[in-house]
């Protein structure tokens, strides 16, 4: 069994925001770009230069919107819980309320494991992520996951 405290707080949530940006939208934007670079180069610059342009540009516009979105969500959102993970379910007792929920493996759609943190990726309508840095882990504790992401696929 692993227990862990998981609050989502405003470095917690732009660090999610951050992975799900740099694993999935920063490559359709760098695309992006690079038609837009050859369709529409501005005069007297090469595709790739004016693809680089208009890529930092949207970068200039997105990068706060992350964080003013982080800043908004860590207002609106209120979890602070002590989370236990066994084979079988995931049991979240919640700090700041009287409540206790039973979720089994499938309220986690993706598991991820990479040097540094365990990213899971919660299974509801918003995605939100959860990162367990694996120096707060255990070697048993780690394989725990390992095997359910195996079992999740």
């Amino acid at each position: 069994m692993i227990k862990q405290r998981l609050v989502s707080n405003f470095e917690n949530i732009l660090k999610a925001k951050v992975h799900f940006f740099m694993k999935k939208s920063i490559w359709k934007y760098l695309i992006l770009t690079l038609i837009l670079g050859f369709l529409k180069p501005i005069n007297g610059l090469s595709p790739i230069v004016t693809a680089l342009i208009f890529f930092a540009g949207i970068n200039l516009i997105l990068w706060p919107l992350q964080y003013i979105s982080a800043k908004t969500f860590a207002k609106k959102i209120n979890f602070d819980a002590t989370v236990e993970f066994n084979e079988t379910e995931i049991k979240i007792n919640h700090n700041n309320k009287d409540l206790t929920e039973l979720k089994d493996w499938n309220w986690i759609k993706n598991i991820e494991l990479n040097k540094e943190s365990i990213w899971l990726t919660l299974n509801q309508e918003r995605p939100f992520a959860i990162a367990i840095p694996k120096s707060k882990l255990n070697a048993s504790e780690i394989e725990l996951f390992e095997r359910m992401k195996k079992n999740n696929q």
